[in-house]
């Protein structure tokens, strides 16, 4: 056994022998050094002030024979910093209405913070000996150095931000918000923030935090490309100074700046997906979208399926009524298209009077709903674009992934001859493939 395993045993001994009741004098000054100990090597970790508010109640109920214990720390310029075992966290937090208490030890270092160490059930050997008052006196020892640590790392916490915002591209989301969240709230004297985005794409807003908006609140919001809206609330342990306000300006500029390249790359790539005419995707954006269906069908087990559509005797419109009328509707239709699916599905111009929609996770029975709607509301879609006589209608073929095809290619195959069989059994009605 060696020198470091003797200790541990004669630590478990002793926290033991103090449950059990023993009073011996020698066992509370070994147990109140092992502790002491322990808590002045958690100053040579350098942790964050929250990671070292919790060590120090897991070194207590770990190291000593107490069950439940807490501390609240208020340091100058940061939040309250509370940690808990055996009580609701949210009672660390507001340690003032503890002060008083038996078992309570207060701290204070000059210029740097002053708290509270609170335990429940201490032996009365141990209180008796001012246990508690010898662990928070050691807490203040070592406070100064990790209040220092924690200014200095919130103040490198804004070239995170830059970082992190830099970082962003195309495919940002509720993950890369919660980023961007939680670098804003790691500046010097912030509390928390919470960051909103609001954009189509979205399908309304997505949001993140990060901390606790305090008592001090500042807000800000910008408008990207005329498409993405972003709110900002950021919370102060103060009012917050002439500085603290000049680098949240420099950073919020920096976000903006920052999603307006990513907006206009979006933009200038969904314009290139894009058909003139009618709106819609076109086979560029049809492939990407196929592949990033397939792939969550495959990562989540479920259907994905395609319908094809085909405006019935389509070339009659345009040889009767001219050009300009078909155009209007195959814009009619596509219209209607967009307007009957999911936020997550794609609606492309496949080529012509060909339209194909992808829909992720979706069955061929909710397919053949869609399909239902959309040749009931066809003839009154195109109608007001067509002169009276004219009835148009559709047909619409189907097929299901990976019931019946097993790569995007095959399975808009299959939905071209459902499609085709369609027509053949007269028009204006839907087919499923397999």
């Amino acid at each position: 056994m060696t020198v470091l395993d003797a200790l541990t045993k004669m630590q478990a001994d002793a926290v033991e022998q103090l449950r059990a009741g023993d009073h011996n004098a020698f066992l509370v000054g070994f147990l109140t050094t092992s502790v002491k100990l322990e808590l002045s090597n958690l100053v040579a970790a350098d942790l964050d002030l929250h990671t070292y508010a919790q060590a120090v109640v897991d070194v207590l109920t770990q190291h000593a024979p107490i069950e439940q214990c807490l501390i609240g720390i208020d340091p100058i310029g940061l939040p309250r910093i509370g940690a808990a075992v055996g009580f609701d966290p949210e009672l660390a937090l507001k340690h003032d209405t503890l002060l008083g208490h038996p078992n309570t030890a207060l701290f204070t270092v000059d210029q740097v913070a002053h708290g509270a160490l609170h335990a429940e059930d201490v032996p009365e050997a141990l209180r008796a000996a001012g246990f508690l008052d010898e662990a928070a006196g050691q807490v203040a020892v070592g406070l100064a150095r990790v209040v220092e640590s924690e200014h200095l790392r919130r103040k490198a916490a804004a070239a995170k931000a830059l970082r992190v915002v830099a970082g962003l591209d195309e495919h940002w989301n509720v993950a890369e918000l919660g980023e961007v969240a939680a670098a804003f709230a790691c500046l010097p004297a912030v509390t928390g923030a919470t960051l909103t985005a609001t954009a189509a794409r979205f399908a309304g807003s997505v949001s993140a935090d990060h901390g606790r908006i305090g008592p001090h609140q500042i807000e800000r919001s910008f408008t990207v490309d005329a498409q993405l809206e972003i709110r900002l609330d950021i919370g102060y342990v103060e009012h917050p100074s002439a500085d603290h306000v000049a680098r949240l300006e420099e950073l919020v500029h920096a976000l903006a700046v920052g999603l307006e390249r990513i907006e206009q790359n979006i933009r200038l790539a969904a314009e290139a997906d894009t058909d003139a005419l009618t709106g819609v995707g076109n086979r560029r954006r049809a492939a990407k979208s196929l592949t990033q269906a397939r792939q969550r069908a495959d990562a989540t087990g479920e259907p994905m399926s395609v319908l094809l559509c085909d405006l019935d005797h389509f070339k009659q419109v345009n040889d009767r009524h001219g050009h300009d009328v078909g155009d209007q509707v195959l814009a009619a239709f596509a219209g209607l298209l967009r307007s009957s699916v999911r936020a997550h599905d794609t609606v492309i111009r496949w080529g012509g009077e060909e339209f194909l929609l992808i829909l992720p996770s979706c069955d061929r029975r909710g397919a053949a709903a869609l399909a239902e709607r959309l040749l009931a509301a066809c003839p009154t879609t195109c109608a007001p674009v067509l002169p009276p006589d004219h009835h148009q209608t559709t047909s619409i073929g189907i097929a299901e992934y990976p019931l019946v095809a097993r790569t995007p290619e095959a399975l808009v195959s299959a939905a071209d001859d459902a499609l085709y069989r369609a027509k053949r059994e007269g028009r204006n009605r839907h087919c499923v493939a397999g």
